[in-house]
């Protein structure tokens, strides 16, 4: 009797996780969005290149965005590459927006990234979102040092002033320039199209007007840097959504 008591009482155990799991189950809407990766550019995917898809949520200004699915793909042929992410719908505010963002790598180096938001999921968004892909410079000894670049475009908004911003990257990891007003000096990372400052010291004269507002808008577009590209036959810095930040000219 005593080993007949254990065993209901363990199929009772049994019975109460399988109506969890399965209210659990009943809870998750799963729901797949389809679409491809592709490139304008008549050059053959290397055989070796990886396919990464994301789906974000990019609700909010200011905040690192949301990542709801994803997909690393291998293609077996070239380019259109499709996906399908799958993803919980009970994610998705009907009010929010969402985008998908793709990369393709060989080994460590992003060849071709998205650098303009996909709509997905709301809104007048498609139901297949296909995403185009920029081919990104190559990591070369002059991709970015060997030259002193001006900040003609920040967020999308032409420098008016006649002091406008200025970096130069030097090959040892080493960043200096100014912001129009103060000078600073600093470090900074670049592998494979990807960049991040590091630290930065300034000096600390007052910029009254618009020349105090432009230096706060510099520094604060270059927290948001975490990539560089070709954008129309310029060097820009990115965002992580693949958004120009800054527009460079070679001086």
């Amino acid at each position: 009797m005593v080993g007949s008591t254990k065993i209901s009482a363990g199929l009772k155990a049994a019975m109460v996780l399988a109506m969890c799991l399965g209210a659990g189950s009943a809870m998750a809407d799963f729901q797949t969005l389809n679409g491809s990766v592709l490139y304008r550019e008549k050059i053959a995917l290397p055989p070796e290149a990886f396919v990464e898809v994301t789906l974000e949520d990019v609700s909010k200004m200011d905040v690192k965005s949301t990542v709801l699915a994803s997909q690393t793909l291998k293609p077996s042929g070239q380019v259109p590459v499709a996906y399908q992410l799958t993803y919980d719908d009970e994610m998705v505010d009907a009010r929010g927006r969402y985008s998908v963002r793709a990369v393709i790598r060989v080994g460590d180096d992003v060849m071709w990234r998205s650098t303009q938001s996909f709509a997905a999921l709301t809104g007048d968004a498609p139901e297949t979102v296909d995403v185009v892909v920029e081919q990104m410079v190559q990591r070369t000894e002059n991709a970015l040092s060997g030259s002193d670049w001006v900040v003609v475009q920040m967020n999308g908004n032409t420098v008016q002033e006649a002091r406008v911003p200025a970096l130069k990257f030097d090959r040892d990891g080493r960043v200096s320039g100014t912001s129009g007003c103060n000078r600073f000096t600093g470090t900074y990372t670049e592998k494979g199209g990807f960049l991040e400052f590091g630290p930065l010291a300034t000096t600390r004269m007052a910029c009254p007007g618009a020349l105090g507002e432009q230096e706060v808008a510099f520094f604060q577009a270059l927290t948001k840097v975490t990539g560089f590209g070709m954008r129309d036959g310029h060097k820009v810095l990115l965002d992580a959504s693949g958004a120009v930040v800054m527009q460079l000219l070679a001086e």
